[in-house]
Order: structure tokens, then sequence, then C-alpha cells
């Protein structure tokens, strides 16, 4: 079994394969992948544990990539090197002691917001300067 892996939210089947590929390309392993697609009212740790899960379906928006088991060195040369796909990145996360315990969509609506705060304070850094 793979001791590093994603779960993907929002990405077709093919994308999802294409992301798993370029990650084992980048790291030199294998990586499970995991997918939360229609599992949005599924506690995090649930969907986690349920490896045979094969449904995907790509969304324009949220696009998430759950880092799974991976050290910090791993999750900076996966994000840096992480394959264009529509032109669109991802929103990056990892579970936590308090997220793995959240319902998915309440984890997409928390990274929308964080995402847009970030966004506007760029936004505000940049109209001031």
């Amino acid at each position: 079994m793979a001791e590093i892996g994603i779960m993907v939210y929002g990405f077709s089947r093919e994308e999802a394969g294409i992301i798993k590929n370029k990650l084992i390309e980048i790291n030199s392993e294998e990586v499970l992948l995991i997918s939360g697609c229609r599992r949005e009212e599924d506690i995090i740790s649930n969907i986690l544990d349920d490896e045979g899960y094969d449904e995907f379906e790509e969304k324009e928006d949220p696009r998430v990539v759950m880092f799974l088991g991976f050290d910090g060195p791993k999750i900076h040369a996966s994000m840096d090197n992480f394959p264009e796909l529509n032109g669109n990145r991802p929103i990056f996360c990892t579970p936590t002691e308090n997220n793995s315990e959240w319902k998915l969509s309440a984890l997409l609506e928390d990274l929308m917001e964080e995402r847009a705060y970030f966004k506007q304070k760029k936004n505000n850094i940049n109209d001031q300067g």
C-alpha cells in the first residue's frame, strides 16, 4: 500500500490520473488516489478510509487536492511541479485533527472562504502599492 496519497475533489477521472502519475514522478513512490466526488455530506475521515470508492466528476470550482502523508518537502515539490489542468490551480490542503471530523462540504466552504480572504488581502496590498 502507498505511504502517501491524495484526496481529490472536482477532477475528472482522467485529470485525477494525470495528477496521480505526476505526483508519482515527482516523489518517486506510489500515490494512493481517493475521490471526494459526491461525498459532500460525508465526514472527511470516513472518505479517507474508503479506498474502494471510484467516482469522479469534473467541477469548475472548487477543485481541491488534499495531501495525505506527505512531509513538507514533498508537499512543496508537488505544489511547485503540479500539472497544468485547464489553467486553474486547485486549492491544496492537508487533513488536520479538526477538519478530519468535518463534513466535506464544510471543508470546501472553509477552503473557499480562506482563498477569498487571501485574494482580497493580496488585492488590497496591490492597490496600496
